[in-house]
């Protein structure tokens, strides 16, 4: 089985190579990435014609017309498309009447919520909905917040929610060794003897120094981060924000660009409020997982720590493998056979 994605977000395609390779060596993803972050993977960027990183956030009928006559003869050879970062890539495939996997990490809608083409948004969401109608398309949301978001838009779309797991990192917490510092991975927090920036790892930093702390501390700016589900698998004890503290902070300008809109369309209003992310985030989910409803009380907790919840987090993380596996393996024996 041949399948192709281009993608601008390194981390959730590798993901989902990391995850079918594991399941069935035999797919084969054809993978041609023009994130301007190939350098996490000591990659360099894929040369496209037509879709580059400036020209799809035009993407239009046009553009899409013109990519497809470039690339038609190769991409008639696929056997399915994926389609993730950004979700209205899945536009390019739809004229090849294959099967089409979405991936759904960040508003689905870009790039047409920055630019407020509402042509080019009910364009999307009715090639959503003639996909399903043909029983090609699979929408993965792998947060509830985006999927939610989804919904407003799509609400006659079938949709699942499957975590992503970014085992490609190989990054693994050993709970024995002797740590002395936490690592502040986003936000602002006031300094303290405990506490180390991620700006002293350096630019290009390695996944492995990572795994050099006692645990990571979080001030999000979004309600799912691949960073966070990174991680997640790693085992490394992450620290979080109480939902209230977080909305104290978000209100005060620390993060929080949730809503690209400014002033969203009304079946996309409730995603205006806080509310509506906070009470959706994943990390409000990881069992394991610690949070503080202050600076100080979270300096009290960094000062006596011990991992009380070590147990629980390796139980968690053993579940939610195997889970994402499952579904997943479901979702490629679907795929009709050659």
């Amino acid at each position: 089985m041949k399948l192709f994605n281009i993608d601008l977000h390194i981390s959730v395609i590798a993901d989902i190579k990391d995850i079918f390779k594991k399941i069935n060596p035999e797919v084969q993803i054809i993978d041609w990435s023009i994130s301007g972050h190939n350098w996490v993977f000591k990659k360099i960027a894929t040369k496209v014609n037509v879709i580059t990183q400036s020209s799809w956030k035009s993407l239009n009928i046009d553009l899409i017309q013109e990519f497809q006559k470039e690339y038609d003869s190769f991409l008639q050879t696929m056997d399915g498309f994926i389609a993730c970062h950004p979700n209205s890539f899945a536009l390019l495939f739809e004229k090849y009447n294959k099967p089409i996997t979405v991936i759904n990490s960040c508003r689905y809608d870009m790039p047409y919520c920055w630019t407020k083409d509402m042509i080019m948004i009910s364009e999307l969401n009715s090639c959503f909905r003639r996909l399903q109608e043909k029983n090609l398309l699979r929408f993965i949301s792998n947060n509830k917040a985006d999927n939610e978001y989804f919904r407003l838009a799509n609400p006659n779309i079938k949709t699942q929610i499957i975590p992503s797991l970014c085992l490609y990192t190989n990054m693994k917490w050993n709970s024995s060794k002797e740590y002395s510092k936490f690592l502040v991975y986003t936000g602002n927090i006031p300094s303290h003897p405990l506490l180390v920036g991620r700006g002293s790892l350096g630019n290009a930093y390695s996944w492995e120094s990572l795994m050099n702390f006692k645990g990571i501390i979080h001030i999000p700016y979004e309600a799912s981060t691949m960073s966070i589900f990174e991680q997640i698998s790693s085992g490394i004890p992450l620290f979080f924000p109480t939902k209230e503290f977080l909305k104290s902070l978000w209100k005060s300008g620390q993060g929080k660009q949730m809503n690209y809109w400014g002033n969203p369309p009304p079946y996309l209003s409730e995603t205006r409020s806080d509310e509506f992310w906070i009470q959706r985030a994943d990390y409000y989910e990881i069992e394991g997982s610690y949070y503080f409803n202050s600076f100080d009380e979270l300096f009290k907790m960094l000062e006596t720590f011990t991992d009380p919840l070590y147990s629980e987090r390796m139980s968690y993380i053993e579940k939610r493998n195997k889970k994402v596996y499952d579904d997943f393996k479901q979702i490629l024996s679907s795929f009709p056979s050659n």
